[in-house]
C-alpha cells in the first residue's frame, strides 16, 4: 500500500507549537537583546575549537550580525532524543527519552539562537545563531562541535550486463532468481516521479525540504529508475533499442525529497532524511539507502555531523551507499586527488567512482571515468572509493517535466514508435554509478536477508575485479561484480548474525569458485583488495619501493603520508601480495585478541580473550587462494592469503591498534608501530 507524508521541518504536536512558537520569539528577543551586552574578544580560545575550522575562521571575520546557519552535535552523555525527530513515524517518545531534547534546547535557547530540527538518532540540532550565541555555545560544555550547515548537490542497458546483474534475474541450478523483491531501498534525492517503470515501486514518499511536492528535477527519478526500473516502458515491440531495468527490478523505494528543482539543498535536511530512515526502518524494512549527493569535506569524518549520522545508519543495520563525487579533474581536465565528497569520506559509507562502460557488456574496453573522485579522503586520508560501478552514459528513467529533460534534449532516449510517449534520459556521473551499487545491495539482501552492513561491504570489496590500469585512489577495491557478489551473499549462513566466533560463516562448508563470465568475459576475484607491494598501515602507505616521510603527500607510483614509516626491507620476504590492514578506530562492539595464534587455514586457535560484535565475518574460505578473516575493525575487510602465513605475519596482524596482545612484535620492526597499551 503506497502511503504519501509531507513533512514539515517543524512537524512537532499542535500542543508544543505553541510553546515553542512563544520560546523561540522570546530566543529571538534574548539573541537581540544580548548583542548589546559586554563580551570578550572573539579570537579563538580552548573553547572555541569546537567550532568546524571553516567556521571558527569566517566567525573571527565577522562583524555583523548575520546569523549562521549551523549544526550543533552535543556530548553523547547528553543522549539520544528518540522520537523526537521532525518526521512522522519516529513517534512521541518517552518522557525519558524526551528529556536530552529539552536539555539540548535548553543550551541552545541560553546561548542566545534558535533551533530549527532536532534529531533523534544523533545527539544534534540545526541552529540559527549570530557571532554571539554561537561563542556562547563552544564554551557551553554540553556541546562537542558545531559546524556550518553546507549546501549539498547531487553527482551526476549495458548497465546490468556489465556487472552481471541480468545473471542474477533468472534461477540456475545452484541458487533461484533474485530481482531485490522484499528489500526497500531509501532514494535521499530530488524526489521521485511515477513514470510507468516507478509506478508500482514507490511505498511512500516524505518531503523534508520545502517547495513542490514532484521531482522537478529529475535527478531522483533517473537514480530510483537505476536501482529498481521495472523497465514496462521499454518492453521488446516499444520500439526502443533495449529493454532499461534497474538493477533489482522487484525492490521498493521510499522516496526523501532534500533537493530542489535546482538539485541542491540542506545538509540538515539530509540529517533529517537518514534520522526518518532509521526511525522506519522496520515500517519499511528499509535496508539501503542511496546517497547519490554530498558536499566538499570542510572537517574530519570523526566529527563531520553528515558522517556520524551515516554512522548511526550504519549501527542501525541499513547499508550507505554514497556517491565519490565528480571532482577528478580541474576544468583544464588535469587530475585532482582528495576529491572524495562528505559522506563519502567516512569508513562506514560504501563510496563508489564511475566507470565509462563505452555502452558495451564487455569489461574489457571499461576505464575509470575522467571526473570520478579519486581518493584519499581530505583531512584523513583514507583510501576511498570502496568501489567503481558503471556511472557514463546510463539509461534510466525521466519525466518530460523535469529540468534534466528540458536542457537536456540530446541525452533523452525515445521510442522508434512516435505512439510511444514515454522516453528515458541518458546521464553520467557517479550519481548514477552509486545506484548501481545499492541495486545490488538490494539484491545481495534478498538473497541473504541475515548480511550485516560489514558483510555487505566485504562481500562486495571481496568480488570486485581488480581493474589494470588505475591505481587503489581511482578504483578501490575494483570493479563491481554483482554476479559473483549475489552468489557470494547466498553462499553466506543464512543465519549470519548468530554464527558464533571461529565458526565458518559459509553455510554449506562449499568453496565458492572465485571467478565469474561477464559480457563473455571471464572475471577473476578475490585479490582484488592486494596492491601489489601495497601495504597500508594506519595514515601511511608504502607504494612500490618508494618512502616519503612526513606530513606530505606523493602523487603517482609511490605514496606514503602520515606518520608512520613503513620499510620494504624490514618486512618478512613472505609478505609479497597477502594483506591489507586498514587501521581505523573501532566502532561499536570491539575486537580483542587473546594469546592465540593464525594457522594456515585461517582459524585463530588457543586464544582466551574474544570479544565479539555482531556484524563480524571470521573464517570464510574463499577458493584455495585466501581467507576472508573479519571485517574488523567496523567497517573494514581484512582478506588474508594462507600461504604467506608466518610468525612475521601473524606479529603484524597481533600489533594492529585494533586488536590485541602485547609483546607478539620483536625485534626492530616494534619501533615502527605505537605500543598497544
Amino acid at each position: 500500500m503506497k502511503r504519501n507524508f509531507k513533512i514539515s521541518k517543524y512537524s512537532i504536536p499542535a500542543h508544543r507549537r505553541t510553546v515553542l512558537t512563544l520560546t523561540v520569539l522570546l530566543a529571538l528577543c534574548v539573541s537581540l537583546f544580548s548583542q548589546n551586552r559586554p563580551l570578550r574578544s572573539l579570537e579563538l580560545e580552548p573553547a572555541l575549537d569546537r567550532l568546524e575550522p571553516s567556521l571558527a575562521s569566517a566567525l573571527n571575520r565577522s562583524r555583523s550580525s548575520e546569523p549562521f546557519r549551523v549544526i550543533v552535535q552535543f556530548s553523547e552523555s547528553e543522549g539520544v532524543a528518540g522520537g523526537v525527530n521532525n518526521a512522522p513515524g519516529g513517534g512521541e517518545g518517552t518522557e525519558e527519552q524526551a528529556r536530552p531534547a529539552g536539555a539540548r534546547l535548553q543550551a541552545i535557547y541560553s546561548a542566545g539562537a534558535v533551533p530549527e530540527k532536532i534529531y533523534g538518532s544523533l545527539p544534534a540540532a540545526t541552529v540559527v545563531a549570530d557571532r554571539f550565541a554561537l561563542k556562547r555555545l563552544a564554551e557551553d560544555s554540553r556541546v562537542e562541535r558545531v559546524s556550518l550547515d553546507y549546501r549539498v548537490g547531487s553527482t551526476l542497458s549495458t548497465t546490468a550486463k556489465a556487472v552481471g546483474a541480468d545473471q542474477i534475474w533468472l534461477a540456475n541450478g545452484t541458487r533461484p532468481a533474485f530481482t531485490g523483491n522484499g528489500v526497500t531501498v531509501a532514494v535521499i534525492d530530488s524526489d521521485v516521479n511515477g513514470t510507468t517503470d516507478l509506478q508500482s515501486t514507490v511505498l511512500a514518499r516524505v518531503y523534508i525540504s520545502s517547495g513542490e511536492h514532484v521531482d522537478k528535477y529529475g535527478h531522483g527519478t533517473h537514480v530510483a529508475g537505476v536501482i529498481a526500473g521495472s523497465g514496462k516502458a521499454s518492453k521488446p515491440g516499444t520500439g526502443f533499442s533495449g529493454q532499461y531495468k534497474g538493477i533489482a527490478p522487484l525492490a521498493k523505494i521510499v522516496s526523501l525529497k532534500v533537493l530542489d528543482r535546482w538539485g541542491s539543498g540542506w545538509t540538515s535536511d539530509v540529517l533529517s532524511a537518514l534520522d526518518w530512515c532509521i526511525q522506519n526502518k522496520s515500517q519499511y524494512n528499509i535496508r539501503v539507502i542511496n546517497l547519490s549527493l554530498g558536499h566538499p569535506v570542510y572537517e574530519s569524518y570523526k566529527t563531520d555531523p553528515l558522517c556520524r549520522m551515516v554512522e548511526s545508519c550504519t549501527r542501525a543495520g541499513i547499508v550507505v551507499v554514497a556517491a565519490a563525487g565528480n571532482y577528478g579533474k580541474d576544468e583544464n581536465g588535469n587530475k585532482i586527488y582528495g576529491g572524495i565528497l562528505s559522506p563519502g569520506n567516512d569508513p562506514a559509507a560504501i563510496t563508489v567512482g564511475a566507470v565509462n562502460t563505452h555502452q558495451t557488456a564487455v569489461r574489457s574496453d571499461d576505464d575509470i571515468a575522467s571526473y570520478s573522485s579519486r581518493g584519499p579522503t581530505a583531512i584523513d586520508g583514507l583510501i576511498k572509493p570502496d568501489l567503481v560501478a558503471p556511472g557514463n552514459k546510463v539509461v534510466s528513467d525521466t519525466d518530460s517535466t523535469t529540468l534534466l529533460y528540458k536542457n537536456y534534449p540530446e541525452d533523452v532516449v525515445k521510442s522508434s514508435n512516435k505512439a510511444v510517449k514515454d522516453s528515458y534520459l541518458m546521464l553520467s556521473g557517479t550519481s548514477v554509478a552509486a545506484p548501481v551499487v545499492s541495486g545490488t545491495v538490494a539484491l545481495m539482501l534478498e538473497a541473504n536477508p541475515s548480511l550485516t552492513p560489514n558483510a555487505v561491504k566485504a562481500i562486495l570489496a571481496y568480488t570486485a575485479e581488480r581493474m589494470r590500469v588505475p591505481g587503489i585512489l581511482e578504483q578501490g577495491n575494483g570493479y563491481l561484480n554483482a554476479e559473483g557478489a549475489v552468489r557470494m551473499a547466498y553462499t553466506f549462513s543464512h543465519a549470519f548474525g548468530s554464527v558464533a566466533a571461529g565458526a565458518p560463516v559459509i553455510a554449506d562448508s562449499a568453496v565458492v569458485q572465485s571467478s565469474s563470465t561477464i559480457g563473455g568475459e571471464a572475471i577473476l576475484w578475490g585479490d582484488a583488495i592486494l596492491w601489489g607491494d601495497a601495504i597500508l598501515w594506519g595514515d601511511a602507505i608504502l607504494w612500490g619501493d618508494a618512502i616519503l616521510c612526513g606530513d606530505a603527500i606523493l602523487w603517482g607510483d609511490a605514496i606514503l603520508w602520515g606518520d608512520a614509516i613503513l620499510w620494504g626491507d624490514g618486512l618478512s620476504s613472505t609478505w609479497n601480495d597477502s594483506l591489507m590492514i586498514y587501521k581505523q578506530p573501532a566502532m561499536g562492539s570491539a575486537i580483542l585478541w587473546g594469546d592465540g595464534t593464525l594457522s594456515g587455514d585461517g582459524t585463530l586457535s588457543g586464544g582466551d580473550a574474544i570479544l565479539w560484535g555482531d556484524s563480524i565475518v571470521w573464517n570464510c574460505r574463499i577458493g584455495p587462494s585466501a581467507i576472508l578473516k573479519g571485517t574488523y575493525p567496523k567497517w573494514y575487510a581484512t582478506f588474508l592469503d594462507p600461504r604467506s602465513v608466518s610468525d612475521s605475519t601473524e606479529a603484524i596482524l597481533g600489533r594492529a591498534e585494533n586488536g590485541v596482545v602485547r609483546g607478539l612484535l620483536t625485534g626492530t620492526d616494534s619501533s615502527y608501530y605505537p605500543q598497544v597499551p
